[in-house]
């Protein structure tokens, strides 16, 4: 009996009848499938089965056109959505994981998913692409591209670029200031940042407490804990205001759950920029390290 008898199966089948999609075809063995997007003769993409069930569970992928993979999204549970991405650095075979569990690094993962539905389902592609499989090529090119650049810059992130992956990564973070009667400290959880034309941002309410604290003492302190690699962030600093429209809407096109109770027209978002601000990452293990913006 044929040991592919899921999805893997399918795809190889669909591969097998679509002369233009056979010419990306570099392996197609019991498992996997691995292609050639940019037909340069190097595998760009491999599509696999490591539990043995015929659906696909491991998307890896070629980031540095050496013919190496080096960017693996893993499907462990069989949900359908990748809880561990592994990367190995230029000329490396250990692995390092990335990101844990489905609500961490949440972009990466999200285009990793498009791109195995849209090769798995022929009425997902139909519906609501009116593509053919003949196009995935090009449609994967392009997410790829997205991909690249987030792994990337999440890899190779420096000053203020590295203190925004980080919240970006970890989620919630929590903001202290200090009450307006100057006495009490107070302390609540955030989850929304930006990075915009080199300043880092987060945003919030006017109506709310912590805009009028802010306003009286723009002083605050942040702290965020990524329990994956066991390391926090403390930022300490000013939070300036900024009444610009397109931060605005930059911060609500980033974070799309909030448009139900913010606009960037209203009198009251609010969003606000780091000054003069020391970023300090902590862990167990290394030494502290500080960056300023």
């Amino acid at each position: 009996m044929n040991r592919l008898s899921g999805s893997l199966r399918k795809a190889k089948l669909r591969i097998m009848k679509d002369l233009e999609l056979r010419k990306l075809l570099v392996r197609c063995g019991w498992n996997e499938i691995v292609l050639d997007l940019d037909g340069d003769g190097s595998a760009d993409v491999c599509f696999s089965d490591e539990r043995g069930d015929g659906d696909i569970d491991t998307i890896a992928i070629d980031l540095t056109g050496d013919g190496e993979f080096n960017l693996y999204l893993h499907d462990a549970d069989g949900n359908g959505i990748p809880d561990t991405v592994l990367w190995a650095d230029d000329g490396s075979e250990e692995l390092e994981l990335l990101a844990f569990g489905s609500g961490v690094e949440r972009e990466l993962i999200d285009i990793g998913a498009r791109v195995r539905n849209l090769l798995l389902a022929e009425d997902f592609l139909n519906e609501e692409f009116n593509m053919s499989l003949t196009d995935l090529s090009g449609f994967m090119k392009e997410h790829l591209a997205e991909l690249i650049e987030e792994v990337n810059k999440m890899v190779n992130a420096e000053g203020i670029d590295k203190v925004a992956c980080f919240l970006d990564k970890v989620g919630t973070y929590y903001l202290a200031t200090m009450d307006e009667d100057g006495k009490h400290p107070r302390v609540r959880p955030f989850g929304t940042s930006l990075l915009f034309d080199g300043k880092l941002y987060i945003q919030t309410g006017k109506v709310k407490n912590v805009s009028k604290q802010l306003a009286a003492n723009p002083y605050m302190e942040l702290c965020a804990f990524d329990s994956e690699s066991e390391k926090w962030l403390r930022i300490t600093g000013e939070l300036i205001n900024d009444d610009t429209i397109e931060v605005k809407r930059a911060m609500l096109e980033k974070n799309p759950g909030l448009k139900a109770m913010y606009s960037a027209e209203d009198d009251n978002t609010q969003v606000l920029y780091f000054k003069d601000a020391t970023a300090t990452f902590y862990s167990f293990t290394e030494e502290p390290e500080v960056i300023q913006f």
